[in-house]
């Protein structure tokens, strides 16, 4: 009697009961158990009646039950990897519940569920739709120890980041290793990907997040897998769900992989090889130190290395990563989000080996693109006499600028101002302005250097530096295909920024067409876009005629359809009178600007300066 008690193992033999995945898939679960005894004798004739099969939900607190019934440790058998890697460690950790060990290995008897001479995997579902699980559990049971040990597989649970190398082989599987996931929100981390992918084997740093041409993260994520296997599995994970958001997953390129990865910057390579917790910090004032950076995280201890990002002659970026021993120094680093550093708050992100490859590579392409031709005209580039205005709100536009830069907007050049877009056509928060002399760019950057301007609700403070008509060419760059001829009949819009390039990624950003700001007395050009079909020229005339402003032509350059919006030129003239204050250069009292307005501009302004165009959205 004692014998049939003594040294029990209970097994379990799981298998997923179909591949929809719906509130009716359940998981097929059949107990049976071996002794000492059976196995010596190799004989389990006698257990045969101790096997059963169960359909459990897929449910956390229902699959516990089956590895807490009995106090011994349970075998697992899995028909595949799906039931293992695609359900049951996924149920655990989504549901931030503890993977029982046992599951941490199992061994594939999916070779068993084949009918010999049967190939085709979608044969063999068909074959095994009334498929004996009690048959299987019996062939299980008379196999032996040596070929048990060739189907045992090990679940690794806990992803570990790394740096990855140039020279990385991507093992057996070759190109189909790689997936790509796209809609992560921005706050998502790379062990956030780790959890969402959980069960399947990731290499280690073969997370990548991707980066936006402003170097912000862009929502998507390049995964890494040890196997072919993992990336099919991972491929079944689409439009799943990670923090309220639904996932979409594609396959990917190894050689897509390893462009995000990894990057030929020694600095960055020695940074990222410690294998440290990694934080990137953004937003730093350019004179950042060190010392300040430490004292910003204090009491928490940061490792002996910073990496400052620098453009390549020198110039910072206001980025930097630091490192922390451990993830939970780093958690409570990252609770002094959008605290300050003298007058600026400072942004705070888990960062990971290959964000910061990421970032030094963004930063060299843009000091190694070529240079826009033409982009200012300017006799003597090496002039100071332009001012650089920084942190504007995504919203502001030049009459913004205009009302910011108050009297002193007199001394703008002719098409003097200049958004700066990305390479998507979106404000990047910059803009260079183009003044009348040096000493007009020296007055009104320190005149306005720091002063708040407001948008709606938003209120900034901006930063006015001023530089020279050289900076706007070589800062902010664009690579353009072979330039395309203007066509005469739109005139001004021959000026409208180039489109922004499809698949090549361009870590760059580029000037908007010269901008002039809108002054009283005035003609003014809009640009119209998103006409709707019911809309005509009395509609338009009617919208912008205003106590201020007539209407004096409107000119379609695309009539609306049902298929597309139309785009319209309206010319504005105001109604005011310019007064002789708005005329008055705030630097009068500098004989040279008093003598360059009276003998060229007798009124302040150049001859062609009533006729200019403003850019609408």
């Amino acid at each position: 009697m004692a014998s049939t008690v003594e040294l029990k193992q209970r097994q379990l033999l799981i298998r997923v009961s179909d591949s929809n995945y719906d509130e009716n898939t359940k998981l097929v679960v059949t107990t049976f158990y071996t002794s000492s005894e059976d196995a010596n004798n190799n004989n389990a004739t006698s257990s045969y009646h101790n096997i059963s099969t169960h359909f459990v939900n897929i449910t956390p607190d229902d699959v516990c039950k089956f590895f807490d019934e009995n106090p011994t440790q349970s075998i697992i058998f899995a028909k595949g990897a799906e039931p293992i890697r695609h359900v049951l460690i996924p149920l655990f950790v989504s549901n931030e519940r503890y993977v029982p060990h046992q599951i941490h290995q199992y061994y594939d008897i999916q070779h068993l569920y084949y009918k010999e001479g049967v190939e085709d995997e979608n044969q063999m579902e068909e074959d095994v739709a009334e498929e004996d699980d009690v048959a299987i559990a019996r062939a299980i049971m008379e196999m032996s120890e040596e070929t048990l040990q060739k189907l045992q597989k090990r679940v690794h649970i806990d992803y570990r980041p790394a740096p990855i190398s140039e020279d990385h082989d991507s093992g057996p599987d070759g190109d189909n290793v790689v997936c790509r996931a796209r809609g992560l929100p921005w706050q998502a981390s790379d062990m956030h990907v780790a959890q969402f992918f959980a069960g399947l084997d990731i290499v280690p740093g073969g997370i990548a997040l991707c980066l936006s041409s402003e170097g912000r993260r862009n929502g998507e994520v390049l995964v890494l897998f040890a196997s072919q296997e993992s990336r099919e599995l991972a491929l079944k994970r689409h439009r799943n769900f990670l923090l309220s958001r639904y996932i979409e997953v594609y396959k990917a390129g190894f050689d897509e992989f390893m462009h995000v990865a990894t990057g030929s910057s020694a600095e960055a390579m020695d940074f990222v090889s410690a294998n440290a917790v990694i934080v990137r910090m953004r937003g730093l004032p350019y004179d950042c130190t060190d010392t300040q950076i430490r004292a910003f995280f204090e009491p928490l201890k940061l490792t002996e290395k910073i990496l400052f990002i620098t453009r390549t002659d020198g110039r910072p970026t206001g980025d930097a990563f630091v490192q922390f021993e451990t993830e939970e120094d780093a958690q409570q680093g990252l609770l002094k989000h959008r605290q300050v550093i003298g007058q600026r708050y400072i942004e705070l992100f888990k960062s990971t080996a290959a964000e910061v490859q990421q970032v030094v590579k963004r930063c060299n392409l843009i000091n190694s693109a070529p240079v826009v031709a033409n982009a200012v005209e300017v006799s003597d580039e090496k002039k100071k006499d332009c001012v650089r205005l920084r942190g504007l709100p995504y919203e502001a536009t030049v009459q913004h600028i205009v009302n910011f830069l108050g009297d002193f907007a007199n001394m703008v050049k002719f098409q003097g101002v200049h958004m700066v877009y990305n390479n998507q056509g979106n404000p990047s928060g910059e803009a260079f302005i183009q003044m009348i002399s040096e000493q007009a760019a020296a007055a009104t950057a320190s005149g306005v250097h720091n002063n708040f301007m407001c948008v709606g609700k938003k209120k900034r403070y901006i930063e006015v530096f001023q530089s020279s008509a050289e900076e706007l060419n070589l800062q902010h760059l664009v690579h353009q295909q072979q330039p395309q001829a203007a066509p005469q009949a739109l005139g001004f819009l021959a000026h409208l920024p180039p489109p922004a390039p499809g698949a090549q990624q361009i870590w760059t950003s580029y000037p908007s067409p010269p901008i002039s700001p809108i002054l009283p007395g005035q003609v003014t050009q809009l640009i119209i876009y998103g006409i709707h079909l019911s809309i005509g020229v009395p509609e338009l005339v009617a919208n912008f005629t205003t106590p201020d402003h007539t209407v004096e032509n409107v000119m379609f350059t695309r009539w609306p359809t049902h298929l597309c919006p139309g785009e319209a030129i309206l010319t504005l003239r105001s109604r005011a009178v310019p007064t002789q204050t708005a005329q008055t250069s705030p630097l009068s009292q500098i004989s040279q600007i008093s003598a360059y307005s009276h003998h060229h501009h007798p009124t302040g302004l150049p001859p062609n300066f009533p006729l200019q165009p403003i850019l609408m959205e």
